[in-house]
């Protein structure tokens, strides 16, 4: 649905121009409206809601459909990367890096977008077609038989990038979930890194721990 003009609004609620303005900003941060360029300002769809579990190994796309959610994904860039800036720990990595961009909708709205490097090695025998619709961990093992056997995960909140705002159709004075996790074959090498940006009135991100000591009655 179409949100009524600014002059439109001001004769309804007896505003001025600004007050409009600034309460239908604060309402497309909030992700109650979206703009469309040279369109207007529209009441956005309800978002889903989303739990991802960090506990266990399984490529992201295990969440959507244990969920049930009208996923659509697309493959928005592949390109190669002479220096990404990566962390410390895949300084070994053989440049350059190829990187792939994939945009996650549910119900027409944009709430994730995950991006995926892997090294030369592993990325010169890789094309977008084997990456378009298939989860990273699948393409490693069928195509080079690489299992992935143990993933660190780092979360923390960040402001998004210009693009990275337009594309999940946020303000870039919002904040988003980020995910970064570098995931490891059996011999413990890196083979992939993906960074997931996450729309935080979307998603939740759950870890279930438990002791690893038994249990004594009475302590």
């Amino acid at each position: 649905m179409q949100l009524q003009t600014d002059d439109a609004l001001m004769q309804r609620y007896s505003v001025s121009r600004s007050t409009v303005r600034k309460a239908v900003q604060r309402l497309v941060e909030e992700g109650v409206l979206f703009r469309r360029r040279g369109k207007g300002t529209f009441v956005s769809q309800p978002v889903p809601k989303i739990v991802h579990s960090l506990d266990r190994l399984a490529p992201f796309f295990e969440t959507f459909r244990k969920v049930g959610a009208d996923l659509h994904t697309e493959v928005i860039d592949s390109f190669w990367e002479e220096s990404p800036d990566l962390p410390p720990e895949l300084d070994g990595w053989g440049r350059p890096v190829f990187t792939f961009l994939r945009l996650y909708r549910s119900r027409g709205i944009p709430h994730a977008l995950t991006r995926v490097r892997v090294p030369s090695e592993i990325g010169r025998h890789l094309s977008r077609a084997d990456v378009e619709s298939t989860p990273i961990y699948d393409v490693l093992q069928s195509k080079l038989g690489l299992r992935v056997m143990k993933a660190d995960n780092l979360v923390s909140c960040q402001q998004p990038s210009a693009s990275i705002s337009q594309l999940l159709g946020l303000s870039q004075s919002s904040f988003l979930l980020v995910l970064d996790r570098i995931s490891r074959d059996e011999s413990g090498a890196p083979v992939e890194m993906t960074t997931h940006f996450l729309r935080p009135d979307v998603y939740q991100l759950s870890v279930s721990l438990r002791t690893g000591l038994p249990h004594h009655k009475g302590v």
